[in-house]
């Protein structure tokens, strides 16, 4: 009789090793949500295991009809705000915003000094708070009788006085000089001592225009007397192009750079590839290495797709780079960095790291989306 227990319990003991090691195989560990399993009847790789394949969708994220599993976040897709096919409205030149779905709702963000006060998207942004004395600066704002709404503020600030509702600057504007509506211009009478190189005599490129309050002849924007002749010459300089005065007068260009705008141009290790602008030959992939060299390469996936990665110049040579989250996993230029390594079923988190594409295994933040097993059922 103790024989036989003992035999019984031999083989007990026998069976639950058995078991212990067929779960210990069964239960390898998960490597970046990827679940190792055993070979089952040649047709199965996977069998009673720690992590499982899941295709149920973390929320906020779904899978919305032709897009890959669980790509969509219903909390900020326009196309899909607060639920799949659900799209946001569509800005029109009157809308002065731009839609967007922040926590599953389609609201609108507005331009500069706009405003949506009546609450209806449907309208757009209808108020100008940069204008309008009832809704200054915001909705409700309401500015004192008399007071004009300028930029968004109420009133007219320091050195503005207000000209019929609009602030202006008497100490530079032409139209209102010194005063609210007095205009500069050129005086009827010939013997107005602002006539300072004799009656009716305009020297060449100057203009009548305002400065400290006071009509009078000055050289024309992006002009200047450096001769000192006013009323020989004129104004006989243009500060915008002049290399001998660049921006002011004496102010003399290095050798090798040129004056654009007002400002000598192309410093060292810089040049001047003829389209107006310098580049540095040895980072610009327009230019890469010598003028006129474009990189290759694609700077989106598709069109009407925001770029992904783009060609990049180094110590001139040219490289391609994509943007961090995708990856030239084709090895194809042409298209770009096709693969989003964040929701790739086919390269989730690497190239060519794929999910159980056949099973629906979403790819979700890198990672092939598991679950913990059910203990007993073959997967």
């Amino acid at each position: 009789m103790a024989f036989s227990s003992l035999v019984r319990a031999a083989t007990l003991l026998a069976a639950t090793a058995a078991v212990l090691v067929l779960q210990s195989a069964c239960a390898r560990a998960v490597d970046d949500g990827f679940a190792e399993g055993i070979l089952i009847d040649g047709d199965s790789t996977t069998l009673v295991q720690d992590m499982c394949v899941d295709t149920i969708c973390p929320g906020p994220l779904a899978t919305c009809a032709g897009a890959p599993p669980c790509t969509i976040d219903l909390q900020s897709d326009v196309m899909h705000c607060g639920a799949c096919e659900n799209p946001c409205p569509k800005a029109g030149f009157t809308t002065h915003g731009t839609y967007l779905c922040s926590a599953g709702k389609c609201v609108i963000a507005c331009d500069e000094l706009r405003a949506d006060c009546n609450g209806n998207p449907a309208d757009g942004c209808e108020v100008k708070t940069g204008s309008d004395p009832k809704n200054c600066g915001g909705c409700g704002v309401t500015c004192k009788d008399g007071d004009p709404c300028w930029k968004g503020a109420c009133g007219c600030p320091k050195g503005f006085a207000n000209c019929d509702g609009e602030c202006k600057n008497l100490q530079s504007d032409d139209d209102n000089c010194s005063a609210c509506g007095k205009e500069c211009r050129a005086p009827d009478d010939e013997t107005d001592p602002r006539w300072k190189c004799g009656p009716k005599v305009q020297p060449h490129n100057t203009k009548w225009t305002c400065a400290t309050a006071e009509c009078a002849m000055h050289c024309k924007p992006g002009y200047q007397d450096c001769n000192n002749d006013f009323c020989g010459d004129g104004c006989e300089i243009n500060i915008l192009t002049d290399m001998d005065n660049c921006g002011a007068c004496g102010n003399k260009c290095a050798p090798g750079q040129e004056c654009m705008n007002g400002a000598c141009m192309c410093p060292a290790g810089t040049v001047n590839c003829g389209d107006g602008t310098c580049t540095d030959v040895n980072v610009d992939p327009n230019n890469c290495g010598y003028c006129g060299n474009e990189c290759p390469g694609a700077g989106a996936t598709r069109p009407g797709q925001k770029s992904t990665g783009a060609p990049g110049c180094v110590g001139g040579k040219c490289t391609y780079e994509c943007y961090p989250g995708y990856a030239d996993c084709d090895g194809d230029q042409d298209n770009g960095c096709e693969a989003k390594l964040d929701s790739d079923q086919k390269n989730c988190g690497a190239c060519g790291k794929s999910c159980d594409v056949g099973a629906g295994q979403p790819c979700v933040s890198g990672h092939c989306l598991v679950k913990k097993c059910i203990p007993g059922i073959v997967r």
